[in-house]
């Protein structure tokens, strides 16, 4: 279980996460929705310790932290090691092969020897469909290829959770539909997965649970069947019908 208590992050006089509680079930799809501002990015990053919240608890199966006591630097590499993030803008080796780029951290981190990285690595590229472009540089692969290569890549390192930033915000619809086929199936396998995004229809898909933040703060934490219910409260309802152009 990944938790958090109390979570407070300011970026200077802003005040961006206030007081955050919320727990992340394993092998559950908790899906975190909101408007821009509200504090979703810093919320994941903050899960991965790229973003270190003045005060709060944070609890990884039986290990607990406190923010305010500061986190050394052997527990969050411990922490990181199981909570891999899958960014916006894919953040692969730009001078590194596909094959590479998947077979990197199973070798220098996980200490693989090279033939069993590579055969994992090819196995991991078929999964998400893109095995045809292993020899392929990411300046020669599409938006869609690689975030789908981000994607396999956390999953070599074999982390107890995946953490995806608006994983397809920057691609065109077809390519947004093949990166969200393999996270369905990611769901499906019953994977520990914490998406931001602003893609309901996948949301309602595939979400165990949804996390909603507005101005730093939670207003719903449950299932997404409550979420969409017709008795939600006026402002998720307003969000619902904004993300869904059902008010033009």
């Amino acid at each position: 279980m990944l938790k958090v208590q109390q979570l407070t992050k300011s970026f200077g006089k802003n005040e961006v996460l206030h007081q955050i509680s919320v727990d992340f079930p394993e092998h559950e799809t908790t899906v975190v929705l909101g408007p821009s501002g509200s504090g979703k990015s810093t919320l994941l990053r903050s899960l991965n310790l790229l973003e270190h919240p003045e005060s709060g608890q944070y609890a990884f199966d039986n290990r607990h932290f406190d923010f305010a006591k500061g986190i050394t630097a052997k527990d969050t590499l411990m922490i990181r090691r199981q909570t891999e993030m899958v960014f916006q803008d894919y953040n692969l080796f730009p001078h590194l092969t596909v094959l590479k780029n998947v077979m990197e951290g199973q070798i220098q981190v996980l200490g693989l020897p090279k033939k069993e990285a590579e055969a994992k690595s090819w196995e991991l590229l078929k999964k998400v469909g893109v095995a045809s472009r292993a020899q392929a540089y990411p300046s020669q692969l599409s938006g869609g290829q690689a975030q789908r290569v981000a994607i396999a890549r956390s999953l070599a390192m074999q982390p107890k959770y995946i953490l995806l930033d608006e994983p397809t915000s920057a691609l065109d619809p077809e390519a947004e539909l093949e990166v969200l086929k393999v996270l369905k199936q990611l769901h499906e396998e019953n994977r520990s997965l914490v998406i931001v995004t602003h893609n309901l229809a996948f949301a309602q898909q595939v979400a165990d649970k949804i996390v909603f933040l507005e101005d730093g703060q939670i207003l719903f934490n449950g299932t997404q069947e409550a979420f969409f219910s017709p008795k939600q409260t006026s402002r998720i309802k307003t969000f619902i019908q904004a993300m869904t152009f059902a008010q033009i």
